[in-house]
């Protein structure tokens, strides 16, 4: 589908934080100021990067309507956004709604791409599945994709999908040098590739765990190591062979885990707060890895997975994350934000 020519291109613009919320201050550090967001925006069109990856639970729906207001979906761009299966949505409609309201936030009329944001629901991923294959039938969808399905999910997916009418055409998912060794990861991969479906890779530098300015400090604050029961000396040799590509290039040790997700064929998905943040994204695809140094990193690649933690922590987060959009939803009706003014203003 000519729409989804975006998807070949070398990476794309994850928005996690570009809300204006409390929330998204206290993350960011700050809110990032509507001429940033435009700046980032015409340097990546500069460059041929024409993806901006979105979702109704970044800023509780803030983020949507930012790069509404400031024209990201426009023709030319490729704006997907995700539908959050929270614990209150639980038929076909919720999907449709929630596609309904997106729209209007994003300020198009029918949405290119959106996501399943999990698979983790008391009801099947089926049930959104069927509402996707609804908003398209009524103008307000085109096609879908999924986020964080194992193989299994992802073939049941793509069966419904089909059954359903709508076409299936992305997986996002975790995707880096911390988790590649994974068998369910490379059952994913493998299934996707045999079914035709692009996978979108996030967390390529592993929360700053295969970048260069990990300090021991640095580590012990990282949610991620915590949570993957990583060691510092669990990293030792994977960083070693990233140092060692890095210094071959003249590159940073993020530029070369963004260049390998890019030679698996995976579209890497970049969170980018500062136009010195995309630029330095920018510097990951002008070179690349020889067989060589692929090879060493893959074979030092490590075999954490996001598909092992418990199914009962999964439903656990997911009550968390529903409790804390219903909150945030009642503080923004209560007290709505004020509207960013421009940092050159």
């Amino acid at each position: 589908m000519d729409q989804f020519s975006t998807l070949e291109m070398p990476f794309g613009i994850g928005t996690m934080l570009w809300g204006d919320t409390r929330l998204d201050r206290m993350m960011a550090g700050r809110i990032i100021p509507d001429e940033t967001l435009l700046d980032i925006r015409r340097i990546a069109q500069e460059r041929g990067a024409t993806f901006f990856d979105t979702a109704e639970g970044y800023g509780v729906g803030s983020s949507e309507q930012r790069l509404g207001r400031l024209g990201f979906a426009k023709p030319g761009n490729l704006v997907a956004t995700k539908f959050l299966p929270t614990l209150w949505r639980w038929t076909p409609g919720s999907f449709v709604s929630a596609t309904r309201k997106s729209n209007a936030r994003l300020q198009i009329d029918r949405c290119a791409l959106s996501f399943i944001h999990s698979p983790i629901h008391l009801r099947s991923p089926r049930v959104w599945i069927r509402g996707a294959a609804i908003a398209r039938r009524i103008g307000l969808l085109e096609a879908l994709g999924v986020s964080n399905f194992n193989a299994e999910q992802l073939r049941a997916a793509w069966a419904a999908a089909r059954d359903e009418g709508i076409p299936l055409v992305a997986n996002q998912l975790m995707f880096s040098l911390l988790v590649y060794g994974s068998s369910q990861l490379q059952e994913v991969i493998h299934a996707s590739e045999e079914l035709g479906i692009t996978v979108i890779g996030y967390g390529a530098l592993g929360q700053g765990l295969l970048a260069d300015n990990l300090t021991k400090e640095r580590f012990a604050r990282n949610r991620l190591a915590g949570r993957m029961r990583l060691s510092m000396a669990d990293l030792a040799a994977l960083r070693s062979a990233i140092g060692s590509a890095a210094q071959n290039h003249g590159k940073s040790m993020a530029q070369v885990c963004l260049q390998w997700v890019r030679s698996k064929g995976v579209i890497p998905l970049v969170g980018t707060r500062t136009v010195e943040q995309l630029y330095d994204t920018l510097g990951a695809f002008d070179f690349s890895l020889n067989g060589e140094e692929i090879a060493a990193l893959d074979a030092a690649a490590l075999d954490s997975s996001t598909f092992d933690r418990p199914m009962w922590r999964r439903v656990l987060f997911l009550a968390f994350l529903s409790a804390l959009t219903g909150a945030v939803k009642l503080a923004r009706a209560v007290r709505p934000p004020a509207r960013q003014r421009s940092a050159r203003g």
